[in-house]
């Protein structure tokens, strides 16, 4: 743990409370509040891999789907402000070609080659769809469009899914909350007043809605999951390198990069992760993850962590409500004769046999290693006629509003260049104790055990208080850092009409553990609901 770091946790702690009554002011009582109006249309509630099954045996034609999509989102986008450009007109063509398809191909020959065929999705702006825009958020990239398609939405196009639009990020996407120059600002379906998160905040605000079959996001520090919590759906990041993040933007050559962020599937159903997430995946990798092999539940064995540490006044506590539906899960699987165990019940029997895995520097180890990419996409030289701006400058500019850079943005680029207030000597020390943890944390999954942990210490926040909470990427980052997957899994609401969950993590590989425990939870407890 480190002094100067946990101290300045205690200073956002109370910067956030200070803010607080003014936000509550601003967002509350004079900006948007409520909600998005309901669903009416029964299509929009039918999960990806059940509505490609009804396009093709004829119940919906794919247009017809198509159409009442692009209409949920033409309802909810003056609420939500999630869409930063659309290709509905394509879309449409798109959808009768499928529909062409059907009526003249075999049922076998459409499930084998098209198992998407005429379903519609949405991606975030960060990845690529060609001929819309793919600027990422950045006045300086402003108008910039893709000249080709993402890998990931190749190989989905080659299913026969339809892209619809591309959704709104933070600016270079880094940060938790979709709020920049170019869009503007993005808001919780279920509550406006509150932030939808982020990086992939529209992709979430949209699915969350009920507009969108599923999504495409990226994740690099919770990108994927904590947009996922905040918004109440399920959120996947998968095991590191298995889906090409080729056509991503921001990017970067280093190999920590390349390893950290990773792209995958949000959606409303667990159900259609485990296809979703196959066929995203490179065709190296599939055999790898055994998606097509069954599994059953009661194989799995489950260690639950209910908080990195005990009470703290420099980090976010996991609310009360949180930790106690996690436990309402580890119940139900325990009834059901799981083997079920808390990850450390005790911490001085574990800890002098070795096997205690300190989750508690988890904060840490995360900035240490994310700071230690070098190549790192610089917002500040994004323009290359022109010399880098001064970070500290553009800093205090931004708190007046003078600069062309959000805060949000440049308070990450601060936090790189200081690496996170911890001293540059301890940067190995940190990344070391990383590399210890996974191989415990392997070791002590193996291949058929999951970890529940919480995504973030709380429900959605309200709108501007996204650099206040940024101590909760412990609960995420750490995972992206282990190359871990993990899937956000939605458990039903707080007092205040917020989704609350928590999040499944396996080992390397063993993303279809995930996979199972997030369909029996879903059984179990309801999923997502709006």
């Amino acid at each position: 743990m480190e002094l100067t770091l946990r101290i300045y946790g205690i200073i956002n702690k109370i910067i956030n409370y200070l803010l607080a009554p003014f936000l509550y002011l601003y967002f509350d009582i004079f900006g948007k509040n409520g909600k998005v109006p309901p669903l009416k249309n029964p299509i929009l509630e039918i999960s990806a891999v059940d509505l490609a099954e009804k396009i093709r045996s004829r119940e919906f034609s794919s247009e017809k789907v198509v159409r009442e999509y692009i209409k949920r989102i033409r309802e909810v986008e003056p609420f939500l402000n999630a869409v930063v450009e659309n290709r509905f007109d394509d879309a449409i063509k798109d959808a009768k070609r499928a529909d062409k398809i059907i009526e003249e191909a075999s049922l076998i020959y459409i499930i084998e080659n098209y198992p998407l065929l005429g379903v519609p999705f949405t991606v975030k702006e960060s990845i690529a769809v060609k001929g819309l825009l793919h600027g990422t958020a950045t006045i300086s990239r402003k108008g910039m469009r893709a000249d080709k398609d993402a890998i990931v939405v190749e190989k989905l196009r080659a299913a026969g899914a339809i892209p619809l639009l591309v959704s709104t990020t933070p600016e270079y996407c880094v940060t938790w909350e979709c709020n920049n120059y170019v869009s503007g600002r993005t808001l919780n379906p279920h509550k406006l007043s509150t932030s939808p998160g982020g990086s992939s905040g529209g992709e979430a605000a949209l699915n969350g809605a009920g507009a969108s079959c599923f999504g495409i996001g990226s994740d690099i520090a919770g990108s994927i999951r904590v947009p996922s919590h905040f918004v109440g759906i399920f959120g996947h990041k998968p095991t590191s390198g298995i889906i090409s993040i080729d056509g991503h933007f921001p990017t970067s050559m280093d190999k920590s990069f390349l390893k950290f962020l990773t792209i995958g599937p949000m959606c409303r159903y667990a159900k259609d992760l485990p296809t979703l997430t196959y066929l995203m995946a490179n065709e190296n990798c599939r055999s790898q993850l055994r998606l097509d092999q069954p599994i059953h539940t009661k194989d799995i064995d489950i260690y639950y962590q209910t908080s990195a540490s005990e009470f703290s006044l420099s980090l976010w506590n996991v609310d009360e409500l949180i930790q106690r539906r996690m436990l309402e899960a580890v119940s139900h699987f325990k009834s059901n004769g799981l083997n079920v165990k808390r990850l450390n019940p005790s911490y001085n029997d574990h800890h002098q046999h070795g096997d205690f895995i300190d989750m508690n520097d988890s904060l840490e180890i995360s900035i240490c290693s994310l700071c230690d990419v070098d190549d790192i996409p610089d917002l500040l030289s994004n323009d290359k006629t022109s010399p880098r701006k001064d970070l500290w400058n553009e800093l205090l500019k931004s708190m007046f509003g003078l600069s062309e850079y959000t805060y949000a943005a440049l308070y990450f680029y601060v936090l790189h260049a200081t690496n996170g207030f911890i001293p540059k000597s301890r940067k190995e020390h940190y990344v070391k104790k990383g590399k210890v943890l996974r191989e415990k944390l392997i070791n002590k999954l193996g291949t058929n055990g999951v970890l529940f942990y919480p995504t973030f210490p709380q429900s959605a926040f309200r709108h501007g208080e996204s650099t206040t909470k940024l101590s909760g990427v412990m609960y995420t980052a750490f995972f992206n850092i282990m190359g871990f997957p993990s899937t956000h899994v939605p458990m039903g609401m707080d007092e205040s009409g917020l989704p609350i969950g928590f999040q499944v993590i396996a080992a390397p590989y063993q993303d279809r553990n995930c996979f199972a425990i997030a369909c029996e939870i879903e059984a179990a407890f309801g999923g997502w609901k709006f």
